[in-house]
């Protein structure tokens, strides 16, 4: 996995190096902003199975972003959001061996850092969608609970994020406004009996600019 990481860090830097080149002297106006937003996590279908099943609503991302062009912008994106599911009592397999009748609690807090390209569509207008693609790495926190025997495990994974998104200025021209987005939060993981902690996220927050 750290081969993975390794391989799409490197990936994501010349991809970014790619984009900034060619085009560094063409923005009208280079602008670096910052955007913070609440975020709400829906566990995929694996996670569902493995893990947990209730939506998280405990969550928040930021993303610093320089505008290379009107239409493009390279940055980095970080995130935080916290899974918990409590089970009904049942007859649990432990992983020392033997079997224990207990409530069971999963406690997952997700970390993704990401290196990220976004384009968007309609710069200047009221309303400017766009589309973008993070990749990274992604820290796992998992606390597991049978009863009064506990499983905890910290990770660090591969992790990326394709996302639709829109920005609406506060006034027109403005580098100022809310910001909405959508995305795909794909997180691989095989552990504790966990396949997968990918999920839908979706956010709202604001975005302004910091020079």
């Amino acid at each position: 996995m750290k081969m993975q990481f390794r391989t799409a860090m490197l990936f994501v830097s010349s991809l970014l190096f790619l984009v900034v080149i060619p085009f560094a002297g063409k923005a009208q106006e280079r602008v670096l902003q910052l955007d913070i937003n609440y975020s709400i996590g829906v566990p995929g279908s694996s996670f569902k199975t493995g893990a947990v099943e209730k939506t998280s609503t405990r969550g928040w991302t930021a993303n610093l972003m320089y505008n290379v062009t009107n239409n493009v912008s390279v940055g980095v994106g970080v995130g935080f959001q916290d899974f918990y599911q409590k089970y009904p009592r049942a007859v649990y397999k432990l992983e020392e061996g033997g079997e224990v009748s207990a409530v069971m609690t999963n406690s997952i807090q997700t970390i993704p850092l990401l290196a990220q390209v976004q384009y968007r569509f309609l710069p200047g207008k009221t309303i400017q969608p766009y589309v973008g693609l993070g990749l990274g790495g992604n820290m796992v926190v998992f606390d597991q609970y049978l009863g009064e025997f506990e499983n905890s495990k910290s990770d660090f994974k591969f992790a990326a994020r394709p996302e639709v998104g829109l920005f609406i200025p506060f006034r027109p021209q403005g580098p100022a406004g809310i910001h909405l987005f959508g995305a795909y939060n794909y997180m691989p993981y095989k552990e504790m009996g966990v396949d997968d902690l990918s999920n839908w996220g979706a956010g709202l927050g604001v975005k302004f600019p910091l020079r």
